[in-house]
Parts: structure tokens; sequence; C-alpha cells
């Protein structure tokens, strides 16, 4: 029987966090590179919704570590 390791969802929610964060940065990179095609208003969205994404993974992260 095998057994069940605690530590395996925390290493499982880490990576997940490591990989929002990579693809949050990907998206702001894109925002920047792309600005001219879209409306002051839809930046400003994007970016408060990637910045409390951002701030809610910062958050969780240390309740995970």
């Amino acid at each position: 029987m095998p057994r069940n390791d605690g530590n395996k969802n925390k290493f499982e929610d880490l990576k997940k966090l490591e990989l929002t964060l990579k693809n949050i940065h990907k998206n702001e990179e894109f925002l920047e590179e792309n600005a001219e095609e879209l409306s002051a208003h839809q930046i400003k969205d994007v970016k408060s919704k990637l910045a409390s994404k951002k701030k809610h993974l910062e958050e969780t992260d240390g309740t995970i570590k």
C-alpha cells in the first residue's frame, strides 16, 4: 500500500504558482509590445487584473511555503 506524501500537494501548488507568475510576466510583456493596438481603457483593465492576480499569488505563496 503506497504512503501518502503530505508534501506532494504543496510542491504541486508551488509549481502552479511559479507557472502562473511566469504567465503573468509574459502577459505584461505582451501588453507593452502591443500597447499601440489597444485603447488606454483596455490596457488599464488588463493591468489592474494582472496586478490583482499577482498580489493574490504573492500572498498565497507565503502561506504555502
